[in-house]
């Protein structure tokens, strides 16, 4: 039970995160790669702190990760989160299919309904 409320409670953390329009832009920017939090916020029109402030939410949401520069040990890169994120892809195909099956029964039922069962020869046309 715990463990499941932690994972809505990640997945809430991740669609706020996405609802933003500069945060999936700075997704999209580390596709290709870990970036520095300089190269990140470069082609952005905001301020530092705003930056970071977009950063803690990706990195809060599981998003993103910090890691320790290789080059010198003292500054960060950041780099995507996969693993977050594909869950909340499982998490939307999942009810993406049960709204779909659910939605195609109805409607096969009001054909039903309204013409009449189809025969199992006009079924397997279709």
């Amino acid at each position: 039970m715990v463990e499941l409320r932690k994972k809505e409670q990640v997945l809430d953390r991740v669609f706020a995160a996405l609802a933003d329009h500069s945060r999936r832009q700075m997704l999209i920017r580390l596709r290709k790669g870990s970036l520095s939090i300089t190269e990140l916020a470069e082609p952005f029109t905001m301020s530092f702190a705003g930056v970071a402030k977009h950063i803690e939410v990706l990195t809060d949401a599981e998003l993103i990760r910090k890691i320790r520069a290789p080059e010198d040990g003292r500054s960060f890169r950041l780099e995507l989160q996969n693993q977050t994120l594909l869950e909340a892809t499982n998490w939307i195909k999942y009810h993406q299919e049960f709204w779909t099956n659910k939605l195609a029964r109805l409607e096969t039922f009001l054909e039903e309904k309204e013409n009449g069962p189809k025969s199992s020869k006009s079924r397997k046309k279709n």
